[in-house]
C-alpha cells in the first residue's frame, strides 16, 4: 500500500509538470519576446528595445557589465531612458585599473511586473557609460517584450 501512494504521488507530479502552467511563456499572450545586447570597451554602450509603430514596449530586465579603466571616475552611471516614469538611473563607479579591489560589481536586475515604454512607438535604451583609457570589456543586454 504504501509503495502504491508513492507510486500515486509521483504520477501526480508529473501530470502537474506536464500542466499549462508550466508549457505557457512567461509574456502575456500576444506579446513578442525580444533581446538586445551591445559590447565596447572605453566609450559609451547602448542596448535598444527599438520603438515599434503601434506597439508598446516593456523592460523585463537589464545587465550591464564593465571592467576597470586606467583612472578611476566614480561619477559613471547606467540609466534606462524612454521608460513610463521617466529615466532610471543606476551607478556604476569605475575604478583605477590597478586598484588592489576587483571590478565594480554588474549591474544585473529584473523587473516584475515589466516595466513599459513611455508610449507607445518609444524605444527602451540601457545606456551605459563610457569607462575611459584602459577599459578591456563593457557589456550591456536588455530583455522585454512588445504588446
Amino acid at each position: 500500500m504504501k509503495r502504491e501512494l508513492q507510486m500515486i504521488r509521483i504520477i501526480a507530479f508529473l501530470v502537474l509538470l506536464s500542466g499549462p502552467a508550466f508549457s505557457q511563456s512567461v509574456y502575456p499572450p500576444g506579446s513578442t519576446p525580444f533581446t538586445a545586447s551591445a559590447t565596447g570597451t572605453t566609450g559609451a554602450i547602448t542596448a535598444t528595445i527599438p520603438a515599434v509603430a503601434s506597439r508598446t514596449a516593456f523592460i523585463c530586465g537589464f545587465y550591464y557589465m564593465g571592467t576597470n579603466a586606467t583612472t578611476a571616475n566614480t561619477a559613471t552611471s547606467v540609466t534606462i531612458t524612454g521608460i513610463s516614469g521617466g529615466t532610471m538611473t543606476y551607478g556604476f563607479p569605475t575604478l583605477a585599473a590597478a586598484a588592489t579591489v576587483p571590478n565594480t560589481i554588474p549591474v544585473d536586475e529584473s523587473f516584475l511586473p515589466c516595466i513599459p515604454a513611455s508610449a507607445q512607438n518609444t524605444a527602451i535604451v540601457v545606456n551605459g557609460p563610457a569607462l575611459g583609457t584602459g577599459a578591456t570589456l563593457a557589456t550591456a543586454s536588455i530583455w522585454g517584450f512588445y504588446q
